[in-house]
């Protein structure tokens, strides 16, 4: 209200006519006069409300604002310019001051929606000389600011070439611009190219300390004293590159993630977090890659060390809110689901902590373990930020926890309404609806998701939604398209073998669908040994054929951490990766082999096995009701039916 006040007070003064007075220099050293000092009062006080505007939301309000100034600026520095013919407001900014301000107006105008306006306004403001050999440098007033929210405006418009033109120019400005690099390699751009741009930007860096120093040494006539500042320099430049090392496999840390090269990614950001044991950013990228690669306890003790060191800290924790969510609810995250007259399971690698109530309902199991953590964490995030989407996305989580399915949509909306360009919200409301059996809405929401970030688990929504749809060509499809995108990633060689085992004969191609789904999920588990979804699938492909001796045994292989190849060599992190999942899901696995059993009528091996697992893990659901479908057939009873399954009881006095 205050600079309301003053600037229509310096309204009115303009309208009044000025005496004569002896041109002075005001703070730039300008001559000038009343008149052009308040011009410059006036922008700067335009400047100011438009930034309280933006503060306060009001970005329409905060735009007009912003051009006013920019208008005064801009037609200060015509009237300075003795070489300007032509006076144009379509001309490209004439000085820092009205750069700034048009970044300051661009960003506002994103921020309503208007992303092309906002893109044109930048191209016209920011036009790129060309040199004589026909290369395109930057405008000299553009900024790592400018730079960067082209480029971010660009790929909201879907225009990677010219943004990877002006995260380029962003890099080269500055190579500690890791957010250049990040969105680089998003792009797609191969890790060479973007560490040819750092060594040569810190090059440049270098030569421009030197050059600096020895200008400021220049009136120096001690011939000894130049000698020690060019070695000084050289020094200096060599510490330049030294503090360089860490960006250097921050680029390759980032490019292998987003190339879905997780163990490649996480050797690098170790490195990185050897070198910064308490950065929470590090950290939390850390967190998420153990947690894609199955790393369940070393997943959640990253989490808690980014908890520890910023309690306030809301990247990136709506996935520690899914990895809670999962180690709670799923019970290891394997459901039995009726598919094709057998059983099978739908597995992930996430599971391995159990919970300590021993006395909780089977069918309550974690529930107050997933209303503790996710309910503290959603209010540390909302207290410590409500305009982000994470605080949202693990509310959504919360209700979900709770079986509360209309809530849960209703929080992820509000998530995506905050940032659309939120991948993991997109990919929690596919899986919400997905597991709503709404797989057409599905497809949808995890299209987005991948739309945002190609990685395998928007792949793998979109596989087995296309399934829950009956759509199995475009089920094929998309799988061959995540393993384009990871072609040594064994999530994606699943997703084929998956898709051509549930396809009909008839989209099979050739009537070789079994056989093919069975050569991908094979290749699948020699990728990784570890991996349990393939070695499932591949037992209930054998099932369905009723070839129950190759079930037992590759199970049995999969206990003795044996069930690859013979002939392919693993390396001693697949083979750690292996035991521990051995170790932590035997269970698993005896379960599986029980149900096995089952179904070839070897009732006595069956229910040893189911024993085994729950001695191994009582709160293994699978195993538990694998053994009440075995005492029913065991008594003749259908396990199917229910009534009968009462008349039973009744006649048995109730129990044993």
């Amino acid at each position: 209200k205050l600079s309301l006040l003053e600037l229509s007070q310096m309204k009115l003064n303009l309208r009044q006519p000025l005496p004569k007075t002896t041109p002075r220099k005001n703070y730039l050293g300008i001559n000038t006069n009343n008149a052009i000092e308040d011009t410059i009062a006036m922008a700067t006080t335009y400047e100011l409300l438009g930034d309280c505007a933006n503060r306060a939301e009001r970005f329409l309000c905060a735009v007009e604002y912003y051009r006013q100034a920019v208008t005064l600026v801009h037609d200060y520095h015509y009237t300075r310019s003795p070489r300007r013919t032509t006076r144009s407001s379509d001309d490209g900014v004439t000085s820092s001051w009205e750069a700034t301000l048009r970044v300051k107006e661009c960003q506002a105008l994103s921020q309503t929606g208007s992303i092309i306006e906002a893109a044109s306004i930048l191209e016209r403001c920011f036009p790129r000389p060309r040199l004589r050999d026909g290369q395109i440098a930057t405008n000299d007033f553009s900024t790592l600011q400018s730079l960067m929210l082209h480029g971010h405006l660009y790929m909201l418009s879907n225009r990677a070439s010219d943004a990877i033109v002006q995260y380029r120019f962003a890099l080269a400005k500055n190579p500690y611009a890791i957010e250049a690099v990040e969105q680089l390699a998003v792009l797609g751009c191969a890790d060479t190219a973007i560490l040819e741009l750092v060594d040569e930007a810190v090059k440049n860096f270098a030569q421009e300390r030197i050059s600096s120093v020895k200008k400021s040494k220049k009136g120096d006539d001690s011939m000894q004293t130049g000698n020690d500042d060019e070695d000084k320099n050289q020094d200096a430049a060599e510490e330049n590159n030294e503090l360089l090392i860490p960006v250097r496999d921050y680029v390759l840390a980032v490019t292998s993630l987003h190339r879905n090269q997780l163990h490649a990614s996480h050797q690098h950001f170790s490195k990185l977090n050897n070198l910064f044991p308490d950065h929470p950013y590090i950290l939390i990228q850390l967190a998420h890659i153990q947690q894609e690669l199955g790393q369940i306890l070393g997943s959640e003790q990253s989490y808690k060390r980014v908890r520890a060191i910023d309690p306030t800290w809301v990247e990136g924790m709506d996935k520690y809110a899914h990895l809670l969510f999962q180690l709670r609810m799923s019970r290891k995250n394997a459901f039995l689901l009726q598919q094709g007259g057998f059983l099978q399971y739908q597995y992930s690698c996430h599971g391995g902590r159990e919970n300590s109530n021993n006395s909780m309902d089977k069918n309550n199991m974690g529930t107050c373990g997933v209303e503790l953590e996710l309910g503290q964490l959603c209010a540390d995030l909302l207290d410590a930020e409500d305009k982000r989407p994470e605080p949202w996305v693990c509310l959504s989580l919360y209700h979900l926890a709770r079986e509360d399915h209309e809530k849960s949509i209703a929080f992820v909306d509000k998530a995506i309404s905050l940032d659309q360009q939120h991948a993991f919200a997109h990919y929690l409301r596919g899986s919400i609806l997905l597991s709503s059996h709404r797989p057409d809405h599905a497809v949808v929401s995890f299209f987005r998701a991948n739309d945002l970030q190609r990685d395998i688990p928007s792949y793998e929504g979109l596989v087995e939604s296309y399934l829950a749809a009956n759509k199995f060509k475009e089920a094929i499809c998309t799988a061959k398209e995540a393993i384009s995108q990871a072609p040594r990633d064994a999530r994606a060689t699943t997703l084929v073998g998956l898709a051509l085992a549930q396809a009909p004969p008839n989209q099979q191609g050739a009537g070789e669908g079994k056989d093919r789904a069975k050569r991908a999920l094979k290749k699948a588990m020699d990728i990784d040994p570890g991996a349990p979804r393939p070695l499932f699938a591949l037992v209930d492909i054998y099932a369905s054929e009723g070839n129950f001796e190759t079930c037992v045994k590759l199970l049995q292989d999969g206990m003795d951490g044996t069930g690859a190849t013979k002939e392919s060599s693993r390396t001693s992190s697949t083979s750690s990766h292996t035991n521990t999942w051995v170790k932590e899901h035997g269970d698993i696995i005896q379960a599986k082999l029980a149900e096995i059993y089952t179904l070839d009528e070897k009732y006595d091996s069956a229910l040893e096995c189911y024993h085994t697992a729950i001695s191994m893990n009582p709160h293994n659901g699978l195993a538990v009701q694998g053994l009440e479908r075995l005492e029913k057939i065991m008594r003749g009873l259908d396990p199917d039916d229910d009534e009968m399954q009462e008349e039973a009881s009744e006649e048995y006095g109730g129990g044993e």
